[in-house]
């Protein structure tokens, strides 16, 4: 390791995850212990409404636990959990047992050579990624990649590791559910951060699953996308525009040759084009103004 960091902080999200809380916490507790370079370092569960015993073998297992009253949502206790700590970077592991502890070291000593995050991503041989999931994350994937003109390994990882003081700033933006990780990704990659992927294993999760298959899905697209305009709206706004031009063209082209008149779907199309030109470049302004 390059660098040694004062503080460190595991914030690990749960609900209803008795049966494999413990397990984590303990993976984590024995990955960190003694690792060069990490001088301090504490492990938040942070419980959200849990109906089962979750906080009670997270705390058994040396966790410092956080309650929520009410069920909030995986990012929610997530953003609960990075503004409960102080420490300098903070790690995200889930608590079904899917991620595995031991690669910690891994993705921190990548942090340490100059990056702001590291993401676990889920391609190692052998990744227990459910086969129903696997078609909607290829074109999820693929999407991003578009918008964002990069490779995209892995964008809604549910292990990494980051800068805190990089997340303060848009912590208030980061979605409550699922789609936080998906906007964590996108945000780095677009507000200049410096990131990098590790391949780590993924195993089959102990215990039910809570992420439903078509809302939360429907979830991610439309949290890729809000995260790319916040960010970068030329980057949505610019395509659309292009398409619908292209479309004016071709309808106009048509209405010349052949119906010899001007037809409203040549002129609706036209305006529809101008509008989305003239609010991407309105949102680009305010972008740059906020930065």
């Amino acid at each position: 390791m390059s660098e040694q960091w004062l503080s460190l902080a595991v914030i690990i999200p749960a609900r209803n995850e008795e049966g494999a809380v413990a397990s984590v916490v303990g993976e984590v507790f024995a990955a960190l212990s003694g690792m060069e370079g990490v001088v301090d370092f504490e492990v938040v569960v942070v419980d959200d409404a849990s109906s089962d015993r979750t906080a009670v073998q997270a705390q058994g297992a040396g966790a410092r636990v956080i309650v929520l009253e009410e069920p909030s949502g995986y990012g929610w206790a997530v953003k609960r959990g990075i503004a409960e700590t102080t420490a300098e970077v903070v790690c995200l592991l889930d608590a079904d047992g899917s991620y595995p502890g031991a690669a910690l070291p891994g993705l921190l000593s990548a942090l340490a050579e100059g990056r702001d995050q590291v993401i676990g991503a889920r391609v190692a041989p052998g990744a227990k990624i459910p086969w129903v999931r696997r078609p909607a994350k290829w074109v999820i994937r693929k999407l991003a990649e578009a918008l964002l003109g990069k490779r995209v390994p892995d964008l809604n990882s549910g292990m990494r590791v980051f800068r805190r003081s990089r997340v303060l700033p848009i912590l208030r933006v980061l979605p409550d559910g699922f789609s936080l990780s998906t906007s964590l990704t996108v945000a780095a990659l677009l507000d200049g951060w410096r990131v990098a992927w590790l391949p780590v294993e993924y195993r089959t999760r102990i215990g039910r699953s809570k992420f439903r298959a078509v809302y939360d899905t429907a979830r991610l697209l439309l949290s890729l996308i809000r995260a790319v305009v916040y960010f970068d709206p030329l980057r949505v706004f610019l395509p659309l525009c292009f398409l619908l031009g292209s479309l004016a063209v071709a309808f106009g082209l048509w209405d010349v040759f052949y119906e010899r008149n001007l037809t409203d779907k040549t002129v609706l199309t036209s305006l529809s084009a101008l509008e989305i030109f003239v609010l991407g470049l309105l949102a680009d302004l305010l972008v740059k103004r906020r930065s």
